[in-house]
């Protein structure tokens, strides 16, 4: 009876994820929460999807990627950023383990123009629950109202679910 429940178990907790031979594709979404280095208390909220298509150990997504971005830690003055884009990492053997970068088209809306952000970070996946946890960073330098380019580099923890 253990075996069967076992059995089950796996079975339903790899139900969406298909890995065939060398070959996976493992569709993800969470939420993250990061910091802003501008020094002024800014932080950021949101959610991210992405699909993770591999062969071998190389991984590549497409990824969609959504903040709101506070200024001095003031909901009343936020602003919302979305990026859409793709990463590319690399599964370490041993352990679960992904580094990644990509790059996305990121759009503002507010006080900022659309421009490019680059994407980092590392991604730990538990395979019996199939939850992830993460370090993820987006470095962008927008123009402002003004036309004066601002450094944007935020660095933050993100938890999801990969199917």
């Amino acid at each position: 009876m253990k075996k069967i429940i076992l059995a089950s178990f796996f079975g339903f907790t790899s139900l969406f994820g298909i890995g065939i031979g060398n070959y996976q594709i493992s569709p993800e979404f969470g939420a993250n929460l990061a910091l802003q280095d501008s020094g002024k208390g800014t932080f950021s909220y949101g959610g991210y999807a992405r699909v993770w298509l591999g062969v071998s150990r190389i991984v590549i997504a497409p990824a969609f990627k959504y903040d709101v971005i506070t200024k001095e830690n003031n909901l009343s003055t936020a602003y919302k950023n979305m990026q859409i884009g793709g990463l590319v990492g690399f599964e370490i053997p041993i352990i679960p383990l992904t580094p990644y970068v990509g790059a996305s088209y990121s759009t503002f809306f507010g006080a900022y123009d659309d421009t490019a952000s680059f994407n980092y970070g590392i991604k730990f996946k538990i395979p019996i629950i199939r939850v992830t946890l993460g370090i993820d960073g987006t470095y962008q330098r927008p123009k402002n109202i003004n036309g004066d380019r601002v450094n944007m580099n935020r660095i933050g923890a993100s938890i999801g679910f990969q199917f």
